[in-house]
């Protein structure tokens, strides 16, 4: 159990003061054992006026197999400071019989109290953990498994907890981009874009009715439906709405595009306009032809949410950039009808027989809600008919007879290492990149190789300075117990990544690209590497940033980067987590000047992606001035353009393999783990919800009601 504890509580920086955060780590042990742990209560200020989650631990007695168990239990709950009212959540205890035993079990109860005041105290005391009971026993309790309730939904009426980074795009400004559609109405029912995956192809035609691709793969003519209507009588999809979307997301085009991944389109179109040539048919130059073209970059489920949706150009040019900061005008079967930033957004079902598909609900409303304790507990008194659940719990609400849904997508959670930029000449424009002036490269940093200067005073004898960052990288990979991630963080469910965007369950995975757990041959390669420990066990320190996926800083992520930390500390590297808001972190990557490293999928690393798929568009220049994982390598170019154009999958698949060799030998982004991203439904309330394959939730006008 001693990784219960040692990995997994980790030193991080967040933004924003918590009013109060109770932490407790308990060493366990089987039939008797006694342990003394270490309880760290940290208090800190709030700013008045301002809610905040307060958490709070609670010892309860509980009978089982006929043993006595001390079973902490975890309370969150939200407070208000300068004496307002607010909902809090609080522990009951009572006393039910379970086959013959009593046992003292927890409900949640909600009720108003007047809350004031915060003190700054920082305490660290010991308590002493008394455990009688099994292993098998204290896992068959820790389940807690949850009664269904009813729900207390209006008939018709769908409400969604979700974690509290789902709702990012919900940001004031109407999505990515300062004037582009809102990016989640692609999950809600509310935008639709020109294809869609299909139940096993990615490539189904949505908006697009018919397309014609050049023989030299120059360009391609796409004709779009006839009668599609946008929302509130903005009236008639046209050619000329669809070309202006995909111009002003491409940040070649529009320097103001921060838009996710858009500089994907930057790759494929370069900085010509696609051009509306009537009233429904666009056309559109490549300038590096992807065979993703439909089935990634103009998909619904486009990499990184891609703001290709569809809207209306008539209303930006009616009402302005501000109006549609507030006011999304989508086609989808559902109408966005009111959002609050980073709260809560509702969609309701349109008023006119939908040329796609009428919903048999009236509306889906999604809540941001970061605290798990709170998204369960929603769930279980009916107050949420569907809720985002985290990897840990997972087995808990499938045993207690909750609908599983989603679109059959996991998470690829892996480490990047920006500051790796190799390429010498920006693939985009033939001009050269002035390396000597970048920031990157001013002073030692022992994750990062200079090609461009290998040779410096730093390098251990006989290796560049290539060869030394290599040998750290590799360390960073083999340091962590993938497998004890998964068992002790994950709840068991997910699984272990090691070369990101390659999944091991595919068929053409092979087993010498993983990195096996050995911090001796860590340790070896650190001092190799010209790092040894000193005096008090440290090589050298590192910062972690915790990427968007999978609810940040807030959701599962944060307890990965966390445990991935712990056991990088094990080897000699002070590590400290970065957990704050990802639009800080962001532009470091479109401007290459960041080598902090990041935990995140960066794209393309769902389990859901197909192994032929060409693989680093977003790790090479053609995205320059956008989005990347802050490396780039000329060699990765050269492997993306040779399998971007090439037609034959068989081939493209070899040349993956190629890549994925280059990746594993110089580990400028290992994985670690893949997240299911777990959705439960009340089944008393919701039949079932299909979706397409995808990264996340999807078509709720396919929710059926009991």
């Amino acid at each position: 159990m001693k990784i219960l504890t040692d990995k997994f509580k980790r030193k991080t920086v967040t933004a924003g003061l918590l009013s109060i955060v109770a932490a407790i780590a308990v060493f366990a042990v089987a039939c008797g054992g006694t342990e003394t742990v270490i309880q760290t209560v940290v208090v800190k200020e709030q700013v008045p006026g301002e809610t905040v989650i307060q958490t709070v631990v609670v010892e309860k007695e509980v009978q089982v197999a006929g043993e006595t168990v001390v079973q902490t239990v975890v309370v969150e709950k939200e407070v208000q400071v300068a004496g307002e009212t607010v909902i809090q959540t609080v522990v009951v205890e009572r006393e039910v019989e379970v086959a013959g035993e009593t046992v003292v079990q927890t409900v949640v109860v909600e009720k108003e109290v007047p809350v004031e005041v915060v003190v700054v105290e920082e305490v660290e005391k010991e308590v002493e953990v008394v455990v009688t009971a099994t292993p098998e026993a204290m896992m068959e309790e820790k389940l807690d498994l949850i009664d269904l309730p009813q729900s207390k939904s209006q008939p018709g009426h769908v409400i969604f907890a979700d974690v509290g980074s789902a709702l990012g795009a919900i940001t004031g400004n109407g999505g990515s981009l300062p004037d582009a559609p809102l990016g989640g109405a692609r999950n809600w029912g509310a935008g639709e874009s020109l294809f869609t995956p299909g139940d096993a192809d990615w490539d189904i035609p949505m908006l697009a009715e018919s397309w014609d691709l050049a023989d030299d793969l120059s360009s391609v003519t796409i004709t779009i439906r006839q009668g599609v209507q946008f929302h509130n009588d903005w009236g008639e999809l046209k050619a000329e709405d669809i070309a202006w979307v995909m111009n002003r997301t491409n940040p070649a085009i529009n320097a103001e595009s921060i838009a996710a991944s858009a500089a994907n389109l930057t790759a494929l179109f370069g900085d010509v306009p696609v051009e509306a040539i009537d009233d429904y048919t666009i056309s559109a130059q490549f300038n590096n032809f992807d065979v993703r073209w439909a089935s990634n970059f103009l998909n619904q489920e486009a990499s990184g949410g891609l703001t290709t949706i569809a809207t209306s150009k008539r209303a930006f040019d009616e009402n302005g950039r501000d109006w549609l900061k507030d006011n999304f005008v989508g086609t989808g079967p559902f109408a966005v009808t009111d959002f609050k930033s980073g709260t809560s957004a509702t969609m309701t079902k349109v008023g006119y027989d939908h040329w796609r598909k009428n919903p048999s609900i009236e509306s889906l409303r999604v809540l941001a809600v970061p605290e798990e304790f709170t998204r369960v507990a929603l769930l279980q008194n009916g107050e949420s008919d569907v809720s985002f659940i985290d990897p840990k719990d997972l087995a808990r609400m499938k045993q207690s007879g909750f609908l599983e849904v989603g679109a059959g997508a996991g998470i690829q959670e892996g480490v990047m290492f920006p500051g790796n930029l190799w390429e010498t000449t920006n693939a985009i424009t033939g001009e050269a990149i002035d390396f000597p002036s970048h920031g990157v490269f001013v002073r030692e940093i022992p994750w990062v190789g200079n090609p461009h200067n290998p040779e410096d005073a730093d390098n251990p004898s006989g290796i560049d300075d290539m060869e030394q960052a290599r040998l750290v990288r590799q360390a960073l990979a083999r340091s962590v117990d993938r497998e004890a991630i998964v068992e002790h963080v994950l709840g068991g469910v997910g699984q272990p990544v090691h070369v990101t965007y390659f999944s091991t369950f595919n068929p053409n995975w092979e087993s010498q690209f993983e990195y096996p757990y050995d911090p001796d041959e860590a340790g070896r390669m650190l001092d190799q590497a010209g790092y040894p420990a000193d005096d008090n066990g440290t090589r050298f320190q590192i910062p972690l940033f915790v990427g968007p996926e999978l609810g940040g800083g807030e959701g599962p992520a944060g307890e990965i980067g966390d445990a991935i930390a712990g056991f990088w500390e094990d080897v000699g590297i002070r590590v400290e987590v970065l957990k704050y808001a990802y639009g800080v972190f962001r532009p470091g990557l479109v401007s290459r000047s960041t080598v902090v490293p990041m935990l995140t999928s960066c794209d393309d690393g769902k389990e859901s992606y197909p192994f032929d798929w060409p693989k680093g568009l977003v790790q090479t220049t053609l995205t320059r001035g956008g989005f990347s994982c802050g490396f780039e390598s000329p060699d990765i170019l050269a492997w993306y353009e040779a399998a971007a154009s090439e037609p034959d999958r068989s081939e493209r698949i070899r040349i993956n393999k190629e890549y994925l060799a280059y990746m594993h030998n110089w580990a400028l982004f290992p994985g670690y783990v893949t997240v299911p991203q777990a959705y439960y439904a009340n089944p008393n309330y919701i039949a079932e919800w299909p979706m397409h394959v995808g990264n996340s939730y999807n078509s709720p006008e396919n929710i059926v009601l009991r």
